[in-house]
């Protein structure tokens, strides 16, 4: 399902960068901080803090 997140979320990237080839850099930030708040960060289900 991740991946599925992820692969949606490149289409929509893909798609900006069609349209405004100048916001190629944005795409690149988004991939990436796309990989890191989907498939790396800590849910607040999974939090052991307590927060």
């Amino acid at each position: 399902m991740k991946v599925l997140a992820y692969l949606l979320l490149l289409v929509v990237l893909a798609g900006l960068v069609w349209q405004f080839p100048f916001l190629w850099e944005i795409a690149v930030a988004g991939a990436i901080g796309g990989v890191y708040w989907i498939f790396f960060r800590i849910s607040p289900e999974k939090d052991s803090a307590g927060n």
